[in-house]
Parts: C-alpha cells; sequence; structure tokens
C-alpha cells in the first residue's frame, strides 16, 4: 500500500470528523438560519452518508488485505490474541454499519427533500404582524 496514500485517507477521515464537529457548534446557537441553508446543509450530509458505505467496505478490504499480505499481532492491550479474529469481528461491524449508513442518507434526504421547498420571507421581530396573520 502507498504510504501517501494512507496519510491521505487518515487525513481526510480526521477532517470529516472535524467537519461535522466545525457544523455542531455553528448550529448550536443558531436562530436565524434559513430552512434553505438548513436544506442545503442537509443535502451535503446526505450526500456524506451516501459515500459512507462504500468507506465502511473499503476499509474492511483494507483490513482483509493486511491479514493476507502482513505479519499481524494484537497488543498487550487486547483480550483477542488472534489479529485474523479480530478482523473478522470488525468486517462484521463495519457491514453493519454499512447498512445503518444506506439507512442514514435515506433519512437524511427525505429530510432535505420535505426542507428544500419551505420559503423563508425574512425573520419575524415581533412588532408587525407576520405575512399569514394578514387578511
Amino acid at each position: 500500500m502507498d504510504e501517501n496514500n494512507d496519510l491521505a485517507a487518515t487525513g481526510h477521515a480526521k477532517a470529516a470528523r472535524e467537519h461535522i464537529y466545525g457544523l455542531n457548534r455553528a448550529t448550536m446557537g443558531e436562530r436565524d438560519q434559513t430552512p434553505s441553508e438548513t436544506a442545503n446543509q442537509l443535502a451535503d450530509l446526505a450526500a456524506l452518508a451516501a459515500a459512507l458505505p462504500q468507506a465502511c467496505s473499503q476499509l474492511a478490504t483494507l483490513l482483509e488485505q493486511a491479514r493476507d499480505h502482513q505479519v499481524l499481532r494484537m497488543d498487550a492491550a487486547s483480550a483477542e490474541s488472534d489479529p485474523a479474529m479480530a478482523i473478522d469481528v470488525v468486517r462484521l461491524h463495519l457491514e453493519e454499519a454499512r447498512r445503518y449508513a444506506v439507512d442514514l442518507h435515506k433519512l437524511l434526504d427525505a429530510a432535505h427533500q420535505a426542507t428544500a421547498h419551505i420559503v423563508s420571507d425574512g425573520v419575524y421581530d415581533g412588532h408587525d404582524s407576520m405575512p399569514w396573520d394578514q387578511p
């Protein structure tokens, strides 16, 4: 395996984590975000979730390749003594995560579709009546 690709993959995983943390922080106290902005964020999250099944499958394949082509051992902190058995357990977890990611994508896409058609006519300032209160 190319060491540069491995470093790039690790960097991308860390960046994805940091971006989600950033989204969480940015939306924590947000009050005036429009539904259109929310729809765009949901679309991006749905796209991210759509890529997770492939990432899970590829990570499982990388572990299988490591099992087949590298000399592996377990460290002293593990209760498992057989690296091949540990990889089999990880593969099962990744397969289940892949299935959940497919469901997550469907839910986020449905939320995006439902939000995409909501239009904001501005922020209610508390002084005037809202447009829907007008005769």
